[in-house]
């Protein structure tokens, strides 16, 4: 009896101990060549300032944006289940930010709304683009209504790595 009773037990739990580990959001930026957008970021006349920094073991990139007053805090995690890279924030004016990582034009691009604390929202896509190991260009598009970046439309901004 003591015998049918582990191995029922065996059976039970073997379910779980064969369980696969998901990747870390560390090894699929490392795996898709995106990693080198972990550090701190500053425009040269340093009004604009981006970090993105490990967290949580590397299972989440915590992210700290200022532009002026305006203070943002969120992070990027990979969503349980599925190779989804999702991002969500706030500032310190009352905006709520989310949105999702996905790879234009062979870049590391998040695509967001923003919900400004009046309801208003913004749609808009962040290209970052890697011009050497110090340098990064961030292309910021509007977004059209079909749900894709509308290149007509398009900021860019040059960051220098903060040493």
């Amino acid at each position: 009896m003591k015998t049918a009773a582990l191995i029922l037990a065996l059976l039970t739990f073997a379910p779980s101990a064969l369980t696969v580990r998901a990747d870390t959001l560390a090894e699929m930026a490392a795996a898709a060549g995106t990693d080198w957008i972990i550090g701190s970021w500053a425009t040269e006349d340093g009004n604009v300032s981006i970090s993105y920094t490990w967290k949580l073991d590397k299972h989440a990139v915590g992210v700290n944006f200022k532009l002026g007053d305006r203070e943002a805090e969120g992070m990027i995690v990979l969503k349980p289940g599925t190779k989804d890279v999702v991002y969500g924030a706030a500032d310190n004016q009352g905006s709520v930010t989310h949105g999702k990582w996905v790879a234009f034009h062979d870049n590391p691009t998040l695509f967001s709304t923003t919900t400004k604390a009046d309801g208003t929202e913004t749609k808009m896509a962040a290209e970052h683009i890697k011009t050497d190991a110090d340098t990064m260009t961030v292309k910021l598009y509007a977004m059209g209504d079909d749900g894709k970046p509308d290149e007509s439309k398009v900021r860019e901004v040059t960051f220098k790595r903060k040493k």
